[in-house]
């Protein structure tokens, strides 16, 4: 069942958007600490891989911002990555 079927019923669009807010800014909270997890000696990267994935997840953020900001023609994020 995914999330939007979950729906409680009698809940406001806010008690949704708190619900669904916090269990998907935890699961992108989990995945950025498991990509800092790469920086341990277990692995090789480059400075410019490095920067690379930095760049991709400030221009994700930057497009969530500009979404909750209701910026006027703001860049979508780039849905998918690779090196």
């Amino acid at each position: 069942m995914s999330e939007e079927q979950e729906a409680v019923q009698g809940e406001t669009k806010e008690q949704r958007f708190q619900r669904l807010a916090t269990k998907r800014t935890q699961a992108a909270l989990q995945k950025i600490r498991l990509l800092g997890n790469l920086t341990s000696s277990s692995y090789g990267y480059t400075p410019e891989q490095a920067a690379k994935i930095i760049g991709a997840l400030r221009g994700a953020v930057d497009a969530v911002e500009a979404k909750f900001n209701r910026v006027r023609g703001a860049q979508a994020a780039e849905t998918s990555f690779t090196l």
